[in-house]
């Protein structure tokens, strides 16, 4: 009876931690992911292309208001087209910006941009990115690697506006995001508590 009991234990643990490694997402297959924030609630659904642009659809709720705006990525951090129900923006430059090197730290990319909003030209500068070094990023008891990427848009007109990535070298998307001062001071960020593979 005992050894009986301890074998069945002993299966138990296989079997349990088994459906907790099955519970975690291969970004590495598929291309299109969801991954949600609870509180406040946030989702970000995303699909790669072919050519590695990926679109994300975004759902949040701010005050009982539900905002929903569709993003185009480059290299799954150049925010190149933004709409929602009300406005577009849109940064132009050069499709060279679709075969930068992310995966190599230390490298520094500068591409001339030009910023429209609703069509028409407001500003100009040059969006900066920055790949700065790889860790794990831990989202529902699940680890995955990440490369830390700092991105700017450098506008002739206005402030700085800086960001640091959580790219998914695997999957071509973020899995997280922080809004930074102009001097790399962290202001708010978003995180997701559960991804899932669709």
């Amino acid at each position: 009876m005992f050894r009986n009991s301890l074998l069945g234990t002993f299966l138990l643990a296989i079997f349990s931690s088994s459906i907790a490694f099955a519970a975690c997402v291969d970004l590495s297959k598929g291309n299109n992911f969801t991954l949600t924030r609870t509180n406040p609630f946030f989702e970000v659904t995303n699909r790669v292309m072919n050519d590695g642009t990926l679109e994300e659809k975004r759902v949040s709720k701010v005050d009982g208001s539900t905002l929903r705006v569709t993003l185009t990525y480059w290299q799954g951090v150049i925010p190149v087209d933004r709409k929602t129900a009300r406005s577009r923006a849109r940064l132009k430059m050069s499709e060279e910006a679709k075969s930068l090197d992310l995966s190599a730290r230390g490298r520094t990319y500068k591409i001339p941009t030009v910023i429209l909003i609703d069509g028409k030209e407001v500003d100009r500068g040059f969006f900066e990115i920055r790949p700065i070094r790889k860790r794990n990023l831990v989202i529902d008891s699940c680890t995955y690697p990440v490369m830390v990427v700092r991105t700017s848009i450098v506008r002739n007109k206005g402030e700085v506006i800086n960001e640091e990535a959580l790219l998914s070298l695997e999957a071509g998307m973020l899995l997280g995001n922080v809004a930074m001062t102009a001097d790399w001071k962290p202001k708010h960020g978003v995180f997701f508590d559960k991804i899932r593979a669709n």
